[in-house]
């Protein structure tokens, strides 16, 4: 392989694969890495956040790839929001996944 910066056709391109993953209920992890001689941050800076630590290390890093997983459904929740929906129960669901991805297991769960 060979090392580049990413181009924005390059970033739309793995947004894209992203995105088909996420129709298919897949979440999808990117998996980047960078070798580090040492931190790049004073470590004995106690006033340094964590957010500005973690912005820090994330720079420069190189993609390794995309990992998608499913995470499937629990047992009889598709029936639940079915029965729910008949009772005039108004189902809401609370996710922290990606749109896309939050979408398509709506639609599998009814």
């Amino acid at each position: 392989g060979s090392v580049a910066p990413m181009t924005e056709a390059a970033r739309a391109e793995i947004m894209r694969i992203v995105d088909k993953y996420s129709d298919r209920a897949l979440r999808v992890l990117a998996i980047a890495t960078r070798s580090l001689t040492s931190m790049p941050f004073n470590t004995k800076d106690d006033d340094l956040s964590t957010d500005a630590k973690f912005s820090a290390c994330r720079q420069n890093m190189r993609l390794v790839g995309l990992v998608a997983s499913i995470d499937p459904d629990r047992d009889g929740v598709p029936e639940s929001v079915l029965a729910a929906r008949g009772a005039g129960i108004r189902v809401v669901m609370i996710t922290g996944d990606y749109l896309k991805t939050a979408i398509a297991i709506a639609h599998n769960v009814n």
